[in-house]
């Protein structure tokens, strides 16, 4: 491990991935070993006779950190004092968590803020229809095939949206499965720019905008597959460059826990619009939606995020997005909707507010919705409501979600014919009934 600091020595550490964290394991000679630097990273609460004030030596491990073995360099990144054990002959360990891991990133230093990041979603390629295969067959007379020819070319990049330069990047790569056998994969990355480095948030959020469009399309959980940064750096980094030597980005791999991953897409997916419908101006209007109308996309998209949620709480969330997206089409008066005298909305006048609004109801009988709908929510947010049995509950989560997903896909131009045929195939458009 190297710490930055040219005083403190490098050191031997483990470095692994749990199903938690990226986690840093060192090697302590003691809380009070004077001739250890690590040691007081551990610290928190003890006087130190050499420096009372804290003020001489590091008492929490920097932010960015390196790590070296046979394999290459793995620079950490966004690190933070996790645990520490000691034993009573003074030695012990602490360990260090990471929010990224650049592997093989060629100076750690450089990783602090970026240049670039891209993503590829499992699942991407269906759900764009952007294909980098094109297949001729030539038979003969007799029907016989003859000659079978795949080409692979990958198509030209698309814009999606300004917000940090935001592209589809289609290309494909190949694997070789078993011997004497080839395959071929359609791939499309996501990809954020920035000519000066910036901070990984601010390019991961458009990322993270367009798997949460994806998972609210299929209602189902996408994960990313891959992470790649880029670092712009000279040809030769360690030379002067030349007048007018322009720069080069370098990508690197990344893993980390901050985002959901995921190896393949969820199986039986049935998106409610694809990347046909929408467009490219459809995914810029839903970053825009999704900031808009955080507090009522935020806990819709959570619910597909977390796995096993009791119906209680799916209501409970599925009824705070109604509540918010109707008080603030009701703020803009849209559709005529208004706020009452206080400046406040019932939940009634929500649903009515989002009704108002929609290209396609996906409901059958509105009137009985809204009143399952409320009596649901009500009666799991206050303690002195009667709570709806399991399948009351069920079906009002069921609807909520339905009408609230419709709701987007009409904001991002989804054609009504489209939205129409699509209900009977939408994993929420069957009812629960009673076993």
């Amino acid at each position: 491990m190297v710490d930055g600091d040219p005083s403190t020595p490098e050191i031997a550490v483990m470095l692994e991935r749990t199903d938690e964290a990226i986690q840093l394991t060192i090697p302590t000679k003691g809380m009070f070993g004077h001739d250890d630097p690590y040691g007081r990273w551990f610290s928190s609460g003890v006087q130190y006779g050499d420096d009372p004030d804290r003020t001489r030596f590091r008492y929490t491990p920097p932010s960015n950190l390196l790590f070296n073995d046979h394999r290459g360099p793995v620079s950490l990144i966004g690190c933070r004092q996790a645990a520490a054990s000691f034993g009573s002959n003074g030695a012990g360990f602490g360990r260090v968590v990471a929010e990224y891991a650049v592997l093989g990133g060629r100076s750690w230093a450089n990783f602090e803020k970026v240049n670039g990041v891209r993503t590829e979603i499992a699942g991407l390629a269906e759900w764009t229809g952007i294909s980098s295969r094109t297949t001729e067959v030539k038979s003969d007379k007799t029907n016989r095939t003859l000659e079978y020819t795949i080409t692979m070319r990958s198509p030209a990049a698309q814009p999606l949206a300004r917000n940090k330069n935001l592209t589809l990047e289609p290309y494909w790569r190949s694997s070789t499965p078993a011997r004497g056998t080839i395959s071929t994969h359609d791939v499309v990355q996501i990809s954020t720019t920035s000519k000066k480095p910036a901070a990984w948030d601010g390019l991961l959020a458009p990322h993270r905008a367009v798997q949460d469009l994806l998972s609210l399309s299929a209602w189902k959980q996408f994960g990313f597959s891959r992470i790649e940064v880029g670092v712009a750096e000279l040809p030769n980094p360690h030379e002067t460059p030349a007048e007018g030597e322009s720069k080069i980005t370098v990508w690197s791999e990344v893993v980390t826990h901050r985002l959901r991953l995921a190896n393949d897409a969820p199986a039986g997916a049935r998106f409610l619009f694809t990347f046909a419908d929408i467009g490219a101006r459809g995914v810029q209007r839903w970053v825009r939606l999704r900031s808009k109308y955080e507090r009522a996309l935020l806990p819709l998209v959570g619910i597909i995020d977390e796995r096993g949620l009791f119906v209680e709480t799916r209501v409970a969330q599925t009824g705070i997005a109604i509540e918010a997206l109707g008080f603030q089409l009701a703020s803009e008066g849209a559709n005529g909707s208004t706020l009452n005298r206080r400046g406040q909305i019932t939940y009634n006048d929500a649903m009515e507010a989002i009704i108002a609004d929609l290209p396609v109801v996906p409901v059958p009988d509105v009137e009985a919705w809204k009143n399952r709908s409320r009596l649901s929510y009500m009666g799991v947010k206050h303690a002195d409501n009667p709570t709806p049995d399991i399948v009351t509950l069920a079906n009002a989560y069921r609807e909520n979600a339905l009408v609230l997903r419709y709701w987007v896909a009409g904001r991002l131009g989804c054609a009504e014919d489209i939205l129409r045929r699509r209900l009977d195939e939408d994993p929420l458009s069957n009812s629960f009934v009673a076993a």
